[in-house]
């Protein structure tokens, strides 16, 4: 067997994205595939096998890797170097090293090695993630099943689906706006600001590329590395990936890949299922096989009742022309501002109390309409919140638990029960956290 000219067709195989025309035969395929697995595994098993690490970690482990191919060393060098199919690959033909594309790159060829449907998913994928190389905005529309003024990440598939969007500029500048009807995160360029309807709002003063719990949603609008991201997945969990062909409405050729994720969370935690990072789903892509483009995306919650649709994008545009005005908020003359938890002169008195004893005092002091006590566990207490919440009846308060998610970050929930000054009762959990500068518990959540 001509090891060199089996490389060779190799290497044209995965720059033409896997095309029929360019596949060599079934044994020549998997005797390279094999010599490119133990290549890959021998100079370049860092790279794959750190992808829980940052993006900025990601691109020197892959700069580092890319060196190691060859690439960017000097002329001298490479021609000492016996050439490898790994070389071919990134240097003579040409895959586009950028840090996203070539962890798409390196990911592609693991999944090319492996057994499955995975190859094929592994393909349209990496088709998808190179078609959006230079993106410089994107809008995203679609539908979430979650009450209109929670977590931007918090799934409810007994609430009806209300309409959430984003829009996202890349360049010249990275700006960004996610908004749903009760809810709306934006970042101008210079701050990030969360605005919660009618009269809450919390201000980070610098930039950032995700913030509030919209990584999820921003994941998708940065598509290139989504994909990236869930190719990695795929690998690293073994998660079943499946891969048909359909005709769409337009009467075009479509590809959809299906991925079931599952998030290890076991069945009984408290927040399993509860938010996209901690529910098991089944995730369809649909990719237009000419333009090679993401068209859609639907998730549906795999839940102790069966499976539900609890997510649908049906609307993406391409580098379209943002209105500058959409990455301006304009917010209401009695907005109530977050505010840093301050030290008390009698702070040691709540630093000591048990997440029972912090629920309780914060409750009742609702109760009396006592806000300056409740200020003291929730910062600013809004004047919407006054009116929803003053004058309740605490009926009890159970034994606080937490979450095997929620233990990374400290959170206790507490079950409670009110009865509003309408007469309605309220059963849930306070979900409350300790303040790591005055070590008082303050609420995070559930009320």
């Amino acid at each position: 067997m001509n090891n060199e000219r089996e490389d060779e067709n190799l290497a044209r195989l995965i720059q033409a994205g896997l095309g029929k025309a360019a596949r060599p035969d079934p044994v020549a395929r998997e005797e390279a595939l094999h010599r490119l697995r133990s290549e890959l595994q021998a100079q370049h098993a860092p790279a794959v096998q750190s992808r829980t690490a940052t993006n900025a970690s990601e691109a020197r482990s892959f700069e580092q890797g890319a060196r190691r191919f060859g690439w960017g060393h000097s002329t001298k060098h490479k021609e000492n170097r016996k050439e490898t199919i790994m070389s071919k690959l990134f240097t003579r033909w040409g895959f586009g090293l950028t840090a996203g594309a070539g962890a798409v790159a390196v990911v592609l060829i693991v999944l090319l090695a492996s057994p499955g449907g995975n190859s094929r998913a592994a393909e349209v994928m990496a088709k998808g993630a190179r078609a959006l190389a230079k993106l410089s905005s994107v809008h995203l529309r679609g539908q979430l099943r979650t009450p209109p003024q929670d977590n931007f990440a918090a799934i409810t598939p007994d609430q009806a689906f209300v309409p959430i969007e984003m829009w996202k500029q890349f360049t010249p500048e990275l700006k960004w706006r996610v908004e749903k009807p009760g809810r709306t995160a934006v970042m101008d360029g210079q701050s990030t600001i969360l605005f919660i309807k009618p009269d809450y709002a919390l201000k980070v003063p610098h930039p950032s590329a995700s913030a509030f719990d919209t990584q999820w949603f921003q994941q998708m609008a940065d598509l290139s590395q989504a994909l990236e991201r869930e190719l990695a997945a795929i690998k690293a969990h073994g998660w079943p990936v499946s891969v048909t062909s359909e005709q769409g409405a337009d009467g075009k050729a479509k590809s959809v890949i299906t991925v079931e994720a599952k998030s290890g969370l076991r069945d009984s935690d408290y927040l399993k299922n509860a938010f996209f990072m901690t529910a098991d789903t089944r995730r369809v892509y649909v990719f237009d096989n000419q333009s090679e483009l993401l068209e859609a995306v639907k998730i549906y919650l795999h839940g102790a009742s069966g499976e539900q649709l609890v997510f649908e994008l049906n609307q993406i545009e391409y580098n379209q022309p943002l209105d500058p005005g959409v990455f301006q908020l304009q917010l209401p003359a009695n907005v109530s501002w977050k505010q840093d938890m301050q030290v008390l002169p009698d702070n040691a008195k709540y630093a000591a109390m048990t997440p029972e004893q912090a629920a309780r005092a914060f409750l009742e002091a609702c109760g009396r309409e006592d806000w300056t006590e409740a200020a003291k566990f929730m910062s600013p207490v809004a004047e919407s919140f006054k009116q929803d919440r003053g004058g309740i009846q605490v009926v009890s308060i159970g034994k606080s638990f937490t979450s095997a998610l929620t233990l990374i970050g400290g959170a206790h929930f507490v079950p409670y029960e009110i009865k509003l000054k309408t007469g309605e009762a309220i059963k849930h959990n306070l979900a409350l956290k300790k303040d790591g500068r005055t070590g008082r518990w303050f609420v995070d959540g559930g009320i």
